[in-house]
């Protein structure tokens, strides 16, 4: 563990003194999709910058950030559920795919900057949408931060050292974040860690 000072929202060196230099994606205005609308999301990938990175210990996958379509627009009406298959309107409502784990998705959206989970499985029932994630994305980056910064101690092969390092983690990330407790996303998170 580094600290128990933690941002609400990093800044770049607080994030890559844990995720390591140069694992930060940071686009220029021109690299911005028109539809990312919300200014704080906005601003922080400018600024600061998002982790474009892989963490082993929990299997989130960020790196696609940094392929040519990385923040690519989704239609969030029609992979949550809320289009008729038959409606042929333009979008209205965007998100974006900001983090992996195997099949599931954490979404950025574009208007407000919240997080949500997204299962793929369930898009054809409305069951796409799986709930809130994280407030925003520079919150996401400090969980992702903080899962970092315990990695060694997540993989220890003491089962104490481990079990408190689970403990010790969950209650950092609910703290900082109270959609951390009621997300399933978290909850596979967690209970894979054991």
């Amino acid at each position: 563990m580094k600290s128990n000072d933690t941002p609400l929202i990093p800044d770049a060196v607080w994030l890559e003194q844990r995720l390591g230099e140069g694992s930060l994606w940071r686009p220029d205005e021109a690299g911005l999709p028109v539809e990312l609308t919300d200014a704080e999301s906005r601003e922080f990938l400018l600024t600061v910058g998002f982790p474009a990175v892989r963490l082993d210990v929990v299997r989130i996958d960020t790196r696609h950030l940094r392929d040519e379509d990385g923040l690519e627009p989704f239609d969030a009406d029609e992979i949550y559920g809320n289009r008729y298959p038959d409606d042929d309107s333009p979008p209205k409502n965007f998100c974006f795919t900001v983090a992996t784990r195997y099949d599931q998705h954490l979404m950025l959206e574009a208007a407000d900057g919240g997080i949500t989970h997204y299962d793929p499985n369930g898009w054809d029932h409305g069951d796409g949408w799986q709930g809130p994630a994280a407030d925003s994305l520079p919150r996401l980056a400090v969980l992702l931060g903080l899962i970092a910064e315990s990695s060694d101690a997540l993989e220890s092969a003491d089962d104490a050292v481990r079990a408190a390092a689970i403990a010790d983690l969950r209650e950092r990330l609910i703290d900082l974040d109270p959609d951390v407790e009621e997300s399933g996303f978290w909850g596979e998170i967690f209970e894979g860690l054991r």
